[in-house]
């Protein structure tokens, strides 16, 4: 007598339905590991997301509208020979000349403001000389202020040899522009104390002067 054992067949389907029976809750388990646990905020509104890893948030204050500045309308003062310049001036020197004065030598260290009398194209320019074994001669020039695109025009120096020892001297600067604002210098050019060749530097200079 045979005897048959437990057929086989649908033995292969089988195993797959129960691999799909296992391989659900894997799966769904699997995709609750990207989302956290939804909350809801107060007041009853949807609930909320939060994706795990995302960058925090950041906080920007409400800023505040400010009125456009407005360009002032109020006229400069004038300009005057003790004001202005490049540095602060030291005040007009107003000595009285006599032959008999101290012969002194200039000063480098401090720069005195100039007195100018502008006209159309030319300039008065007027300082006192203090004298000086040294001094060799003045040089006086003007430098426009009203600048241009390129190379600026030289007014070049007018030159004035002291003849007394101590005194007020004047220069004329011609060649200049009208309605045009300049400052005048004058620099003293002296003999080194110590070595060969001379030393030239600034004494006197005005604030911005306009011709007429």
């Amino acid at each position: 007598m045979t005897t048959r054992g437990p057929s086989r067949s649908g033995g292969p389907s089988r195993r797959k339905r129960w691999s799909l029976l296992l391989a659900v809750p894997l799966l769904l388990s699997g995709c609750s590991m990207f989302t956290a646990p939804s909350a809801t905020k107060s007041g009853g509104t949807a609930p909320t997301t939060a994706v795990t890893g995302s960058a925090e948030w950041l906080v920007v204050a409400q800023g505040s509208a400010t009125p456009t500045p407005r360009v002032s309308t109020g006229v400069s003062p004038a300009p005057t020979a003790t004001t202005g310049g490049f540095l602060p001036l030291a005040p007009v020197v107003r000595p009285t000349p006599s032959p008999t004065c101290a012969r002194d030598t200039p000063h480098f260290n401090k720069i005195n403001a100039l007195q100018v009398t502008p006209g159309t194209t030319s300039a008065a320019v007027n300082w006192y000389n203090v004298g000086g074994y040294n001094i060799v001669e003045f040089r006086i020039t003007a430098i426009s202020q009203d600048l241009v695109l390129g190379g600026q025009r030289d007014i070049g120096f007018v030159t004035i040899k002291p003849a007394n020892p101590c005194g007020f001297l004047t220069a004329t600067v011609r060649n200049l522009d009208r309605r045009t604002g300049y400052v005048f210098t004058v620099d003293a050019v002296v003999v080194r104390r110590s070595g060969d060749g001379t030393h030239a530097a600034t004494v006197f200079r005005s604030s911005v002067v306009y011709t007429k």
